[in-house]
């Protein structure tokens, strides 16, 4: 009988630290889960519908290109694509236009007049490429690149290898359009396109 008491009592033991490891491992999970969850930042996707800019001045600024490039100084990190985020950039600053990819802005469309001597808030447009110019003086663009969205110099050789860029400046939609029209419109021209 008491061999039988050990045994059963050999097993709860067992049992209890089975059990207890269990707990700590839980516990642990819920630990980690929760830091890794502090350090989340969702990235910019093209699906955002809204701009949450707590680190803009306040009162934020009245004019359109100020804006774009204050928010704009504000992101890091995006998973979207150069004319993604220059158009996302441009809608929450109030100018809106239906998307269009950079080799389409290169040879200029609608919204947009080519202008020779850039100013801050202009497009900055290559073959494949876009932007926002931040200093025409320093010759710098804000654009979104693999290794996040960074401010770089339009003169440095890497961008001078990309061929000579076009500016563009956002001088409004012939149709005074509203962010709904421009949506609407987008998709017209996709579905038209096949696309």
């Amino acid at each position: 009988m008491l061999l039988d008491l050990k045994k059963d009592r050999k097993k709860d033991l067992k049992k209890a630290a089975f059990l207890g490891f269990c707990v700590s491992l839980v516990i642990c999970a819920t630990v980690q889960t929760s830091a890794a969850q502090e350090d989340f930042h969702p990235a910019l996707t093209k699906f955002t519908t809204g701009f949450d800019a707590p680190d803009l001045p306040q009162p934020r600024p009245t004019d359109s290109r100020t804006l774009l490039l204050l928010m704009g100084a504000q992101i890091h990190d995006t998973d979207l694509d150069c004319s993604h985020f220059v158009q996302y950039l441009y809608e929450q600053a109030g100018l809106y236009y239906g998307y269009a990819p950079s080799r389409t802005l290169y040879d200029g469309m609608e919204g947009f007049r080519r202008v020779g001597h850039p100013e801050a808030g202009d497009l900055i447009v290559w073959r494949g490429h876009v932007g926002i110019v931040v200093d025409p003086q320093e010759a710098t663009f804000l654009s979104a690149l693999r290794s996040g969205v960074k401010t770089a110099s339009y003169e440095s050789h890497y961008w001078k290898r990309r061929g000579r860029p076009r500016f563009f400046r956002y001088v409004g939609s012939h149709d005074h359009a509203t962010p709904e029209w421009t949506a609407r419109k987008t998709l017209a021209r996709a579905g038209a396109n096949g696309e």
